[in-house]
């Protein structure tokens, strides 16, 4: 790690000749490329999380790559008065993304399932009902089929159409599916199994 007031490493950015900051995956960087890299990387991961195996090849090189951002961002962190406020603002972002990241990977692995289930918006000028289906559901959550606008952190219910059980829940990511069908992540409020009980 080579501190901020430390110019023996350049960064090793094309083109860049600034004093390296920080390391991150094996590669020294000033602190501009630093932030781009670990938003680059956080970004793929966040995308990327329905083809997460737990235990699998994607699933360790996501939880490496989000404790490296954390380890290397509260390092660079210690000489937080060399920089400014917005530089200041996105190594704490950084941490705290990762961070969030880091907790979906340590909760329990994704099973592929066709539920079927109801999904309920209440949001005043948002509000919709779309019956649709699960692509696979863990204990915390799962990746749902939907079609409807949803926003991060909008709350939902959910009525499973197979068994009388409702839950709220949260979303925490949204994407597509192919090129027709879009998919959301929910996050299932409380500690009840939804799924599995």
């Amino acid at each position: 790690m080579v501190g901020p007031l430390e110019n023996t490493n350049r960064c090793s950015e094309s083109g860049c000749e600034q004093p390296a900051r920080g390391t991150f995956i094996s590669q020294p960087f000033c602190v501009g490329h630093f932030f781009t890299q670990c938003y680059q990387k956080l970004d793929e991961i966040g995308r990327d999380t329905r083809n997460w195996v737990h235990g699998g090849t994607k699933w360790e090189t996501a939880r490496r790559v989000t404790k490296e951002c954390i380890d290397r961002a509260a390092e660079i962190s210690q000489y937080e008065s060399e920089f400014s406020n917005l530089e200041r603002a996105r190594l704490l972002d950084i941490k705290l993304w990762a961070a969030e990241l880091g907790r979906q990977l340590r909760r329990s692995p994704r099973n592929s399932s066709n539920i079927t289930v109801r999904l309920v918006s209440e949001i005043p000028a948002r509000s919709w009902t779309e019956d649709t289906r699960t692509v696979n559901v863990s204990v915390h959550g799962s990746q749902i089929l939907c079609n409807h606008p949803v926003e991060i952190g909008d709350s939902l219910k959910i009525f499973r159409l197979d068994k009388a059980a409702q839950a709220e829940a949260r979303v925490v990511w949204k994407g597509q599916a192919d090129a027709e069908r879009k998919e959301i992540g929910v996050e299932v409020l409380g500690d009840k199994n939804f799924w599995l009980s």
